[in-house]
């Protein structure tokens, strides 16, 4: 059964003016898309409240409802120690108190995440830390980047199972690489996309019927700025999603 696709974002570009003008339209253009939305101030929260230019924009963000914003911390495949990783999200609680704008995160976005079961016990200490410690949202989203054992899905809400070309995507066996029962809690970050959009329609569509949570496909390799992909994609999912649901 196919599922409202969500866009992810790493939003890892800093919110000089005009600066994530480009997700406020998308969000505005398509109200029936949701958006998880990762923001990276310093490789994690950095101080707390963060800086103004910080404040204005998680706060804008914050006034759309079909938005989730989730704050980065890293784990350094298992090697960071846990203590690091808890002050971390700690910071991020911190800026729900923030009286003069709405800056809470509705959740964490744990970033190289180990994909061995020996790091089961590190990553269920990190996915306690989150539900127990976020008041506003304890989302955990993590990602290892590849597929993982399906006992990591007891200690995330998604799990960021793929994150690599769209030629390893086609042509090397990554669109078949997530088992079907996973995917409707799995999200993909598809980038080097050719530079054009005549194939982009029947992709999306497939990882749409896949049925995949969330996904993002990009042109350039980075997360650190807006290609010109971006809103003819965020639109495609949008026509997706309902064609998907006319059809069921």
């Amino acid at each position: 059964m196919a599922m409202n696709m969500h866009v992810a974002l790493p939003l890892y570009i800093y919110p000089s003016s005009g600066a994530w003008q480009p997700l406020y339209d998308a969000v505005t253009n398509n109200p029936s898309v949701t958006f998880d939305v990762i923001i990276n101030p310093n490789s994690g929260p950095g101080g707390s409240p963060p800086d103004s230019n910080y404040i204005a924009g998680v706060s804008k963000i914050n006034s759309y409802s079909n938005v989730n914003m989730v704050g980065y911390v890293h784990t350094s495949y298992g090697d960071r120690a846990l203590s690091d990783i808890e002050a971390d999200i700690d910071t991020y609680q911190s800026w729900s108190t923030y009286s003069n704008a709405n800056i809470a995160l509705k959740g964490i976005f744990v970033d190289e995440t180990p994909a061995s079961y020996n790091d089961y016990n590190y990553m269920n200490t990190i996915y306690n830390k989150v539900k127990n410690t976020m008041t506003h949202g304890n989302l955990v989203w993590t990602n290892p980047g590849v597929p993982v054992d399906s006992s990591f899905y007891n200690i995330a809400d998604m799990i960021n199972a793929y994150e690599n070309t769209y030629d390893d995507w086609i042509n090397n066996g990554g669109n078949t690489s997530i088992p079907v029962p996973l995917r409707s809690q799995s999200t993909v970050l598809i980038h080097s996309y050719p530079d054009n959009t005549n194939t982009l329609m029947s992709d999306v569509d497939g990882l749409v019927d896949a049925p995949y949570y969330g996904a993002l496909v990009i042109v350039n390799d980075q997360y650190s700025s807006f290609d010109d992909l971006w809103s003819t994609y965020t639109s495609e999912v949008g026509q997706s999603n309902a064609d998907m649901v006319k059809c069921k």
